[in-house]
């Protein structure tokens, strides 16, 4: 029986290419040796939970180069980030504005607080999530007690929303704006839209191994202003966070802004041209479409990310699915994510170029032998109704019935598609026909759906009447 270890080192040794996260795209050269830096909080080394040497100096010299008033590194990713910024900025009991389609993060930091959810739906672009509407975002503050609102930008897919704007708009109402940009660490580079940070958001949050060269699991948090109440903040990232903070991932962070300091710009600047060409020559298969610039201004698009490829399937006949088996198996390269309308591929400055080259030719080609078809795009969103919030729901009884006979019931976990980890439904909402049949394709389709306790029944779990 093969281990772990041995499973890894056969994929990393095999000729598939990731177009995906990590950042570091498997390139060893940007790495010490993890054995000769995995040690412990001696004499000398600080400690990252009472940072007053070598560690604080890291996290200020990364702070002055981004131009943050304060940034901390996270080793538990984004989500030990998200946890704490919520439980910093909210007492037990609030009225949270969370964008809807938040990653599960935000709703298990809206669990242990026994926040009261007020969904901010994004707009829709046909194809994904659009930007958030500040108009909008006005009207809820106007309505709720909420003194928090969380959003996503960049989604998974891209998508900036008017941080400037929807800051303003927090602000003007006494709320503050907490922003999960875990896709959107290489912003600091030239040539990508302006990070949140720089934009009027009051805490940010970026897992840096998405979409710079660190390891997985390696993160920054970024605070503006003097609206978060900083001793909060650090008594919370010492909760959600190990007491043995790895210094392989401090080291991590460390080096990986280093590179970008000093080559970063210069690597963006060639990484985005190759890109721009890429999109160029898919985009004229007419069948393969890349959206790119031409999003911004519409369903509150407000800047888009030319570094994530979402590659956009809807007037084919083969599925996300289907492309990203043919990728892997004809063109050997791994792709992020694929469901029944496009793939997602990700970039990053330590990609290799020619790779990234051959990338584009391999979609061309495949393009070649399709068909196009006259479907369109549906932009519907379900809407589930709300009946317990996620802490009442996770405390009651719950059984499990098959996902055909769960129509009217109230969900008692969790269902959404992984990646990216957006719930389709929360516990406490009413499952509904539309819900149930999209489950059902997504499944057909071969995505991953988490939260489906059977999966011969597709059973899931619902609250006991």
């Amino acid at each position: 029986m093969k281990s772990l270890k041995d499973k890894l080192k056969e994929y990393s040794n095999s000729d598939i290419y990731p177009m995906h996260m990590p950042g570091h795209k498997r390139n060893a050269g940007l790495f010490c040796d993890v054995e000769n830096i995995d040690v412990t909080e001696v004499e000398g080394l600080d400690n990252l939970h009472d940072p007053e040497g070598i560690i604080k100096e890291s996290m200020d010299q990364v702070s002055s180069s981004l131009g943050t008033d304060k940034t901390y590194f996270l080793v538990n990713g984004s989500t030990g980030g998200v946890l704490s910024a919520i439980q910093s900025a909210t007492d037990i009991g609030d009225e949270i504005i969370i964008g809807r389609n938040s990653h599960k993060s935000v709703y298990n930091a809206v669990e242990i607080r026994d926040l009261k959810p007020v969904y901010f739906y994004p707009e829709s672009t046909g194809l994904f999530d659009g930007g958030y509407n500040k108009e909008e975002l006005e009207k809820l503050l106007e309505e709720t007690s909420a003194k928090t609102v969380v959003i996503t930008s960049p989604t998974y897919e891209g998508v900036v929303s008017d941080i400037k704007g929807l800051a303003e708009v927090a602000h003007k109402n006494g709320a503050i704006l907490i922003v999960d940009s875990a896709h959107g660490a290489h912003f600091c580079l030239d040539g990508f839209p302006n990070p949140a940070y720089k934009e009027g958001a009051d805490i940010v949050i970026e897992s840096i191994h998405k979409t710079l060269p660190a390891l997985t699991q390696t993160a920054v948090i970024h605070v503006m202003g003097d609206r978060i109440n900083r001793e909060k903040l650090e008594r919370a990232l010492a909760t959600y966070q190990t007491s043995s903070p790895s210094y392989v991932f401090m080291t991590s962070i460390d080096e990986c802004f280093n590179i970008v300091e000093k080559e970063g710009n210069k690597r963006a600047e060639e990484l985005l041209k190759t890109l721009e060409k890429l999109r160029c020559d898919v985009n004229n298969t007419r069948k393969i479409f890349i959206p790119g610039e031409e999003l911004v201004g519409h369903n509150e698009v407000y800047d888009y990310d030319l570094g994530k490829l979402v590659i956009d399937l809807s007037k084919t006949n083969i599925t996300g699915v289907d492309l990203a088996i043919i990728l892997q198996e004809n063109y050997k390269f791994e792709t992020e994510m694929a469901n029944n309308k496009y793939v997602i591929a990700m970039t990053s400055i330590a990609d290799d170029l020619e790779k990234v080259k051959d990338f584009g030719e391999a979609l061309v080609e495949v393009a070649g032998e399709l068909e196009v078809t006259d479907e369109e795009l549906s932009g519907e969103r379900i809407v589930n109704e709300v009946k317990f919030s996620p802490y009442e729901a996770m405390n009651k009884d719950f059984e499990e019935v098959a996902l055909k006979d769960a129509k009217g019931r109230i969900a008692g976990d969790y269902i959404y598609k992984y990646p990216p980890g957006i719930p389709l439904i929360v516990p406490g909402e009413v499952v509904s026909e539309e819900l149930i049949k999209e489950v059902e394709k997504s499944l057909e389709s071969g995505l991953q759906i988490k939260g489906i306790t059977d999966k011969i029944t597709s059973g899931i779990k619902v609250i006991k009447e």
